[in-house]
């Protein structure tokens, strides 16, 4: 057919076209065959370890986080412009320690000894909790958590008692072995680890605390920081005024609308985004559990009296507590001492206890993100919004206004030096290369 031999024809002159070329390559004739190779650009994000690649990306979600991520090199970095948030540092091209956590779960329920294996991410909380109370959540698919094996036995506790260490990873332990008495105690006579791990980067509490509470990780939940972007592009706090939803239920949530709304759910926190550890807005607008934010540990411990003094565990449908608090190693060692005996695990009581931490703050020699990003901020203006842990949101009718790409905004932050000299970052990308990191 006509359109037949055209094709083969357009076929055989693109033959002939290239021929030449392939020729001259060949026989090295001329330039065709240069000594020395361009040396081809490293591809952002893709550049990174896989191991980083792989964190960065279980803690993401599109269209959720910063617009322009990054990595530090050999200074780290500490802070965003979230008002509350503790010093957490930045992500490092090589992974750190920051991430190791203990995990450890005890009191009734808990089948004392099992063995929670080190590297057992945060995303199995939730699951693991879930086994303990009998609870079968719905649609197990959208969550990358598994139960862990064998932890589950006995009798169901009446009363699941959560507490975070907010800032605060297994190094911190190591560096005070004497400063938690009650966390060791806890350790021999229940089943964890201190080797756990968050599962995601950057160490944001409340992308972890998101973790903990739905049994998914950010790239699941959505909840990728203290700041986040909402469905109409805005910057918010997470949990707070105009946020965006948890894309998946949290156990709490799943565990009220199971049970009719019959369960006491309760959250006494430090921040808004402590929000994500019971969730609370999956199935209604406005859920009643019981929120109180609280900075100081020891009111802390007060509140929780209150509330378990109000009905917390006092019936055959289990009930849920959320404590998130943050400070030295030995304060927070102290309140946990508090609750345990409040609820009187170790005691043979009906409740069951579940303890682990978000990362560790600490690092030493870091620069604080302000004065990391003045320079940025002088040169390119109102344009960027705020720091997040890892990145940088940008006002985007500013840059509409001034004329600017993201991607001048990626050169000039990879322009910008260490004080002891060289790159302060190690890797500089837009967040779609981590939308599209399954191609690295």
């Amino acid at each position: 057919m006509p359109s037949d031999r055209r094709a083969i024809l357009l076929a055989l002159i693109a033959l002939a076209v290239a021929a030449p070329a392939a020729a001259l390559r060949v026989l090295c004739v001329g330039r065709a065959c240069p000594n020395e190779s361009p040396a081809a650009a490293p591809v952002p994000f893709c550049s990174l370890p896989v191991e980083t690649r792989e964190l960065l990306a279980a803690g993401f979600r599109d269209g959720r986080g910063p617009h322009v991520m990054a990595v530090t090199g050999d200074t780290p970095i500490v802070g965003s412009d979230a008002s509350g948030m503790p010093p957490v540092a930045w992500p490092a091209a090589d992974p750190d320690d920051a991430g190791r956590v203990p995990l450890l779960f005890a009191g009734a329920g808990v089948a004392p000894g099992a063995e929670v294996a080190d590297q057992t991410t945060l995303d199995a909380v939730a699951p693991t909790v879930a086994e303990l109370i009998g609870l079968d959540r719905p649609h197990p698919g959208v969550r990358s958590g598994e139960p862990i094996e064998g932890v589950a036995a006995g009798p169901t506790p009446r009363l699941v008692v959560l507490v975070v260490w907010k800032g605060i990873g297994t190094r911190d332990l190591e560096q005070s072995q004497n400063a938690w008495p009650n966390l060791g105690r806890l350790l021999r006579d229940g089943a964890g680890t201190i080797s756990a791990r968050v599962g995601s980067l950057p160490l944001d509490p409340a992308a972890a605390e998101a973790t903990i509470g739905t049994g998914g990780v950010p790239s699941d939940h959505g909840i990728t920081g203290a700041l986040v972007r909402n469905d109409r592009g805005q910057m918010v706090t997470a949990w707070g005024p105009g946020t965006p939803f948890s894309v998946i239920a949290a156990l709490g949530d799943d565990l009220d609308e199971l049970n009719d709304q019959g369960p006491r759910i309760g959250l006494i926190g430090t921040d808004a985004w402590d929000r994500g550890l019971i969730g609370g807005t999956w199935y209604l607008e406005n859920d009643r559990d019981d929120v109180i934010l609280e900075r100081r540990p020891g009111r802390q411990v007060a509140a929780a009296a209150e509330l378990v003094a109000s009905g917390y565990g006092a019936d055959d449908v289990p009930d849920l507590l959320a404590v998130a608090m943050e400070g030295p190693v030995e304060r927070l060692d102290q309140v946990l001492g508090e609750v345990t005996r409040l609820v009187g695990i170790g005691q043979g009581g009906p409740a069951a206890i579940v303890v682990t931490a978000t990362g560790s703050a600490d690092a030493s020699g870091a620069l604080e993100a302000d004065e990391a990003l003045t320079e940025l901020r002088s040169e390119l203006g109102p344009v960027i919004e705020a720091a997040a842990i890892g990145g940088v949101f940008l006002d985007t009718e500013a840059m509409a206004a001034a004329g600017l790409t993201g991607d001048r905004i990626v050169q000039a932050a990879r322009r910008l030096t260490a004080p002891g000299g060289g790159s302060l970052f190690a890797d500089v990308f837009p967040q779609i290369a981590v939308t599209f990191a399954r191609y690295c």
